[in-house]
C-alpha cells in the first residue's frame, strides 16, 4: 500500500477517522498537532528564529513509499519533517536515503537491519529509530564517541508521538541538551509556554 497525505474529501486536512481504510488510525495526538501549528506561526512571525528551525506543513506530494511506519507516515502529513533545535525530523524526500543508518555495519557493537528499524531522523549528528515491530523510538545517547561505534543504544520513548512530545516540546529537550543560552529551540519552547 502506497501513503498519500492529502484526504481532498476529509472536511479539514488531516482529519480522518478509523473507519477510513485508506487513513488507518491516528497516530499523532491532537496535541502534538496542535504544537507543530503553533511552532510553525512562531517561526513565520520571527525570521532569525525560523533560519534555524522549521516546522513545515504536511507533506502532500506523491507517495515516500511502501514500507513507511504508519506513525512516521501520519506525522508526514501533519508535518513535512522538521528542525526543532537540535532534534530532526526528516522531510520525505530525504527519509528513504537516509535508511542507510539501519544498515549493519561492519566492527559496529550495535547491529540493525532495515526490516526491523526505520531511521526517521537524529538527535545532534546520532540518528534516531523506529522499531517497526513495536512503533518504540530508540537512539544512541552522546557518549562522546561516534553513534555506530557506541555500545548504548536505548529504547527514548513509547512512540513517534511521545517521543516528539517530550523530546522536541518539552522538558526532554532541555533534560537532554541543558539550558544552553545559544540555542534559540528553548525560546521557542519559552514562548510556546512547554518550559519555565
Amino acid at each position: 500500500m502506497l501513503f498519500t497525505f492529502a484526504d481532498p474529501s476529509a472536511e479539514q486536512p488531516g482529519e480522518y477517522s478509523p473507519e477510513d481504510q485508506e487513513w488507518g488510525p491516528r497516530m499523532i495526538s491532537r496535541e502534538l498537532e496542535e504544537l507543530l501549528a503553533a511552532s510553525r506561526s512562531l517561526l513565520s512571525e520571527d525570521h532569525e528564529l525560523g533560519m534555524m528551525h522549521n516546522a513545515p506543513v504536511g507533506y502532500s506530494g506523491r507517495p515516500v513509499g511502501t514500507d513507511l511506519p504508519a506513525d512516521y507516515a501520519d506525522f508526514l502529513s501533519k508535518s513535512d519533517g522538521g528542525i526543532f533545535g537540535r532534534v530532526v525530523v526528516f522531510e520525505a524526500k530525504v527519509v528513504v536515503d537516509a535508511q542507510f543508518y539501519a544498515d549493519p555495519m561492519e566492527g559496529a557493537p550495535v547491529q540493525l537491519n532495515r526490516d526491523d528499524w526505520f531511521c526517521f531522523g537524529k538527535i545532534d549528528e546520532n540518528p534516531v529509530f523506529l522499531h517497526r515491530p513495536t512503533g518504540e523510538v530508540w537512539g544512541f545517547p552522546d557518549t562522546g564517541m561516534t553513534w555506530w561505534q557506541s555500545e548504548a543504544f536505548r529504547k527514548l520513548a513509547d512512540d513517534l508521538d511521545s517521543f516528539l512530545l517530550d523530546k522536541a516540546f518539552s522538558s526532554g529537550y532541555p533534560d537532554i541538551f541543558g539550558e544552553d543560552p545559544d540555542d534559540t529551540w528553548l525560546r521557542v519552547l519559552r514562548e510556546l509556554n512547554r518550559i519555565p
